[in-house]
């Protein structure tokens, strides 16, 4: 697999999966470009894949900002606030306050 992450890498990778989930990264040491390596981030990426802290369903905050008390909402719901925070956004500030058109992605391999 490639790293998902967005640098100028593309880090070639190799999950060993057990009973269904990703318990070790390790860098693919026959990609051409990076050669084994993968950088800390990536090491530890399943520990935060299966976190308990990982968020995996739409929140909205019940109090105070650094009070960390939320409330579940529905996918609709979520989806449509932020549809309408980001025209409020893009009629403010421009598209480009939303997507920067200066991003490329994960273009490592592509650019060597």
């Amino acid at each position: 697999t490639i790293c998902p992450l967005d640098c100028p890498d593309s880090c070639g990778m190799i999950a060993t999966v057990t009973d269904g989930r990703v318990a070790r990264l390790a860098g693919d040491k026959d990609h051409p470009y990076t050669n084994g390596f993968i950088c800390r981030k990536m090491q530890g990426y399943h520990d935060r894949l299966y976190g308990t802290d990982r968020v995996l369903f739409p929140q909205l905050r019940a109090g105070k900002k650094g009070e960390g008390r939320f409330r579940r909402i529905g996918w609709d719901e979520a989806l449509d606030m932020l549809a309408e925070r980001l025209r409020e956004i893009a009629a403010r500030f421009g598209g480009e306050s939303i997507l920067p058109y200066c991003y490329a992605g994960n273009m490592g391999a592509v650019s060597r």
